[in-house]
């Protein structure tokens, strides 16, 4: 009796290999030998399309909804900055929703879909068993055939020539299935592998722009807590009473006066970054003239404003 040699019981998550033997041969009856050797192939191979049919369900449908996902995720994207832009139009108002983080957040949704999909193979994979199921399914038919074309030429009870003819044939069949199986199987090894080479880079990549994106943040942290300073220049300070004026600078620190005589320059070190009002007083004649300005105050740098009282 003749063994199969690949067992893909319908349990089964794997195609589990058996080993091939002839437990017996009946000499005498070579017919009846003959016919269990043919029940015996024609039972592996398809119970290697039963499994490749069987196992294709599962990746179509992870591929379907993933895709389907994919693609309305993709449309939303397209049509979140759209519909925005319909919804302030119809009801007249100007609105301060901003659909980009939305589009980029389904962008990415897609994207990540996609990389699923590539990841575990549910596409490829499901491509691939379709071929093989459908090549093993025709291979069985030849054989099949081709088998009945050699029983029909046979002579009763078959030649030796004749029985080895046949028994020749049903291993080039088996051959054939453990071949193909074979060669899905490498095929998958390689998508495997080459998937999470490139996930493995991809990740390398992203991790490597994160850290160059927090260190980025971290130095334009560090820039933006500089102080920077303030060198105010008021240009006829000299024609004030007593040659002198007195400085008022508001801003986020607060609240400073400051008196200065004998100059036109003014300034102001270990200044925090931002905006201030500065407020120049002083006398001319013995009446009060005032003048102010704003200046920005920028990291490290030093600012530098120039006012005119107005004296006559």
């Amino acid at each position: 009796m003749y063994h199969a040699g690949i067992v893909a019981d319908a349990n089964q998550k794997n195609i589990r290999p058996a080993q091939v033997v002839a437990d017996t041969w009946d000499s005498a009856n070579p017919a009846e030998s003959l016919e269990a050797v043919r029940k015996a192939v024609e039972a592996e191979g398809q119970s290697a399309i039963n499994w490749y049919w069987k196992e294709k369900q599962a990746k179509s449908i992870f591929s379907r909804w993933i895709r389907l996902l994919a693609f309305l995720f993709t449309a939303a994207a397209g049509l979140a900055p759209i519909g925005t832009q319909l919804y302030r139009n119809i009801r007249g108002a100007a609105g301060s929703f901003d659909s980009g983080p939305v589009a980029s957040l389904c962008v990415g949704i897609a994207a990540a879909l996609l990389g699923l999909d590539k990841a575990f193979g549910y596409s490829s994979g499901w491509t691939r068993y379709v071929l093989t199921a459908t090549s093993l399914t025709k291979l069985l038919h030849e054989f099949r055939l081709d088998w009945i074309a050699l029983t029909a030429a046979a002579a009763a009870p078959p030649t030796v020539e004749q029985q080895a003819a046949m028994i020749q044939r049903a291993k080039d069949f088996v051959s054939t299935v453990q071949g193909m199986i074979m060669q899905e199987t490498k095929e998958w090894a390689t998508e495997f592998q080459s998937n999470m080479a490139q996930m493995e880079k991809d990740l390398k990549g992203q991790l490597d722009s994160l850290k160059a994106q927090m260190e980025k943040a971290a130095k334009e942290k560090e820039a933006a807590a500089q102080p920077g300073s303030i060198e105010l220049t008021v240009t006829n300070a000299d024609k004030s009473d007593g040659f002198q004026f007195h400085v008022v600078l508001e801003g986020t620190s607060g609240r400073f006066g400051d008196s200065v005589s004998n100059a036109k320059v003014w300034t102001r070190i270990d200044t925090v970054p931002g905006q201030y009002k500065v407020t120049i007083d002083a006398k001319a004649k013995g009446n009060p003239v005032s003048t102010s300005t704003v200046t920005a105050v920028k990291p490290g740098e030093t600012a530098k404003p120039s006012v005119t009282l107005p004296i006559a």
